[in-house]
């Protein structure tokens, strides 16, 4: 049986590309938007799986992100006790306003290092919590064996306001202020020990060095401070490429997989997963797995995650996640390597190069990773043309013409025949 895309099927999925930002516009995490495009997806899975359903959960979507903010505050916080305690001669307040000094900027960098290095729920109790949903469509052929899943997210990003103004230059203006951070704690520890010593002639040198990285840093800590806009204002990104791209070919497997279901692997069930609150620190997938843990470990499970699918020549599996430190499945990445060629389809590896791992570090993490982390094997597909990508992504410009014609077609062409190759290995 050929796996060639019909026409009808490859209009159906960009139109519904089209309507879903038509009908919803910007979908932030958590928003009544986020929540309509979830309804829409469940509604074109009623049409061709053989159920679906939602799981909604509760989360605090303003933490992803909002952290950032809070960091930057007590790190100001942190200079400014500093540049005090170098003008005072009271040694009680001196000693006070050292420990002060030097406890936030430990608080700031751990803060950093649990909500976007780790992904982890750290300080999201402090901001307010709100509901979401993941969307699950379901195709079952026999006693159940194995579970294959495929997914991708609904929602979209808060726009990125350094990177609309400066594209990829904004990596610097990032990297510079956690370089600033980690100088401080260095500059902040010494000092403590200079005061816990008694050396307090010293003061006058640290207040140079504390005014300095003040005056220095300032428009670094003012620019992330404001790296998305306050409140709901940053919602402007209607999120064709980021992600509506991947929950488009997710409806275009369940259209082909209806009519031919002879391609679903016996004694196997597919879920379609569309996400909530990917970009609220991966919410919706890390709810996902911890309410299904056991049963995914109990059989033999493999997740392909479809993100940013952007043009048809350039598609990319992604093995390793720097952000997180994530390894993904080589076993999964070979898969879809497979499919791949078995579509004709050029897809390369990416992730575990130097340079990559490098400017990687600040990219962010896949709902993949939310199932790697946990043990169960997962990777993520991936098409994008990064000299061009810093124009649109995470910004009010990710519209519908940034997919390339024949982008969704190749996509759900290596789904297919993923599956298609697990059926023949069964």
């Amino acid at each position: 049986m050929g796996l060639e895309i019909s026409k009808t099927d490859s209009d159906y999925m960009y139109n519904l590309v089209t309507d879903i930002i038509l009908q919803c516009g910007p979908r932030m995490p958590c928003s009544e938007q986020e929540a309509k495009g979830s309804e829409i997806i469940k509604r074109q899975f009623e049409k061709t799986c053989d159920e679906a359903h939602v799981e909604s959960f509760i989360c605090h979507p303003k933490a992803f992100l909002g952290w950032i903010r809070v960091i930057m505050i007590m790190l100001v916080l942190s200079i400014i006790g500093i540049i005090i305690s170098s003008v005072i001669t009271l040694i009680y307040w001196i000693i006070i306003l050292t420990i002060i000094s030097f406890s936030l900027v430990i608080i700031a960098i751990e803060i950093m290092w649990e909500e976007f290095f780790n992904y982890n729920e750290f300080i999201d109790p402090l901001f307010r919590k709100k509901n979401s949903q993941n969307v699950i469509g379901t195709f079952k052929n026999g006693e159940r064996q194995k579970i294959i899943i495929i997914s991708a997210h609904i929602d979209t990003a808060l726009q990125f306001n350094l990177l609309k103004i400066l594209r990829w230059g904004f990596l610097i203006v990032a990297f510079t202020g956690i370089l600033i951070l980690l100088f401080w704690t260095v500059i902040s520890f010494i000092y403590l020990i200079i005061m816990v010593i008694g050396f307090y002639t010293l003061n006058s040198i640290f207040f140079g060095i504390s005014m300095w990285t003040l005056i220095i840093g300032s428009p670094f800590f003012i620019a992330l401070f404001f790296f998305v806009p306050i409140g709901d204002r940053g919602n402007v990104v209607p999120g064709a490429v980021d992600n509506l791209s991947g929950c488009a070919v997710l409806v275009g497997i369940s259209r082909f997989l209806n009519v031919n279901r002879n391609l679903i692997p016996k004694d196997s069930e597919i879920r379609l997963i569309s996400f909530g609150c990917e970009e609220a620190g991966l919410r919706g997938s890390y709810r996902y797995v911890s309410s299904h843990l056991d049963e995914l470990k109990k059989f033999e499970t493999y997740i392909l995650n479809l993100d940013g699918l952007e043009t048809p020549d350039k598609f990319y599996v992604i093995e390793y996640e720097p952000t997180t430190r994530t390894w993904h499945s080589r076993e999964m990445v070979n898969k879809i390597l497979e499919a791949a060629k078995s579509a004709n389809i050029d897809v390369k590896k990416l992730g575990s190069g130097k340079l990559e791992k490098t400017l990687g570090r600040l990219s962010g993490g896949s709902d993949a990773a939310a199932f790697s982390k946990a043990g169960i094997k997962a990777t993520f597909l991936n098409s994008a043309d990064w000299k061009t990508r810093s124009s649109y992504y995470h910004q009010s410009e990710d519209t519908f013409d940034k997919i390339k014609k024949g982008t969704l077609e190749n996509a759900l062409k290596i789904c297919l025949n993923f599956i298609k190759n697990e059926n023949l290995e069964h």
